[in-house]
């Protein structure tokens, strides 16, 4: 039987909406929001020219995460048929935060998925989730991320691992990545050599 010929991407790359004057096209510029009064109002961060935020793509989805361990959550845009964008943060504030990486029981998932964590500091109760999905075909950081604003020392951990057991712990520090391994508590690892990075001097908020 003599072989099929290989099948041909038949992915669209002129989308339908580029065919038409509807005042809109398929690449768009990503934007982003500022929170300015807790959730209640947002503003659009200005587009800078040269940064990500500039660029016109054909973006589908958003992963979030620390990827330079420096306590600032970046983004990385997945995009259709391009390159993807990061948009990483360089906001010079100088907040104190806290991160967590989760390693399950023999019980639980070995990455924590389906965990939940409380963290006390200053009064204030947080919640953060360990969760596999995010945006379109994209999966955010699985560390929970918890943001101090000027407190200096954490009050309280809880986690609820994925088995269902509850596990209460102290941190010995801020401004840092911690690993818990359930029912060992904090553990060494690889963030106890890494520092977080010196304050970066002023410059746009996002760039490629």
């Amino acid at each position: 039987m003599a072989a099929r010929p290989p099948r041909r991407n038949r992915a669209v790359r002129r989308p339908q909406a580029d065919e038409h004057d509807w005042g809109t096209s398929w690449s768009e510029r990503p934007l982003l929001f500022h929170n300015v009064d807790h959730g209640r109002k947002f503003e659009v961060v200005p587009a800078v020219e040269g940064t990500g935020l500039a660029d016109v793509i054909p973006a589908r989805g958003a992963a979030f995460g620390d990827l330079f361990n420096d306590g600032k959550i970046d983004v990385v845009i997945n995009c259709m048929d391009h390159t993807p964008v990061l948009l990483r943060n360089v906001n010079d504030d100088h907040n104190h935060w806290v991160g967590l990486l989760l390693i399950g029981a023999p019980k639980s998932p070995r990455d924590a998925i389906g965990a939940t964590v409380f963290l006390t500091a200053g009064g204030v109760r947080q919640r953060a989730d360990v969760m596999s999905g995010g945006s379109y075909e994209s999966s955010n950081d699985f560390r929970p991320h918890f943001g101090l604003g000027q407190n200096t020392r954490v009050d309280k951990v809880e986690i609820r691992w994925p088995d269902g057991k509850l596990e209460t712990l102290a941190l010995s520090g801020i401004d840092r990545y911690f690993a818990v391994e359930e029912g060992k508590g904090v553990v060494p690892n690889v963030y106890d050599g890494i520092t977080a990075a010196a304050p970066r001097t002023a410059q746009p908020a996002a760039h490629r």
